[in-house]
């Protein structure tokens, strides 16, 4: 399959959304901490203090950017056993992770809406979500942006 053929059969690109989702806790755990804090960056900070989803999360106010750092897929229980490259242990989807070259960011912009559900109901519309680094384009790990906007 080429590179085209994988992007035009992904869930993302076939029907705009994500599949998948953050667990229903974590997206009320994440409200909760939203509305007991002061600002945006004292709730990144809490959110990165309960480790509620991400390796790690911080907050760049010149950029008015929440950063998430997500873990390598073999780290959380998923991933690809019998798959040892960068992209079998790192990449968590199961549409990309066999693959044994590397693809533009923006294929992994499914994993950037992965978020939505998190941090819409806490911004609204505003917000633009996007990989910053990824595992699939060859960077050492996936961060997913959200850009407050």
């Amino acid at each position: 399959m080429n590179k085209n053929d994988l992007l035009e059969t992904h869930p993302f690109t076939r029907y705009g959304k994500c599949p998948c989702r953050p667990e229903k806790d974590v997206i009320e755990k994440t409200g909760e901490i939203f509305r007991k804090s002061k600002d945006t960056a004292s709730f990144v900070e809490e959110l990165e203090k309960s480790r509620i989803k991400g390796k790690k999360i911080w907050f760049d106010a010149e950029q008015n950017t929440i950063f998430i750092s997500k873990p390598f897929a073999c780290e959380s229980g998923g991933g690809c056993a019998e798959n040892d490259s960068l992209i079998g242990k790192g990449c968590h989807c199961d549409h990309y992770n066999r693959e044994k070259e590397f693809y533009p960011k923006h294929y992994c912009q499914c994993g950037a809406e992965y978020y939505r559900p998190m941090f819409e109901p806490l911004f609204g519309k505003k917000i633009e979500l996007y990989p910053h680094k990824t595992i699939l384009s060859g960077d050492g790990e996936c961060v997913i942006a959200v850009k407050l906007i």
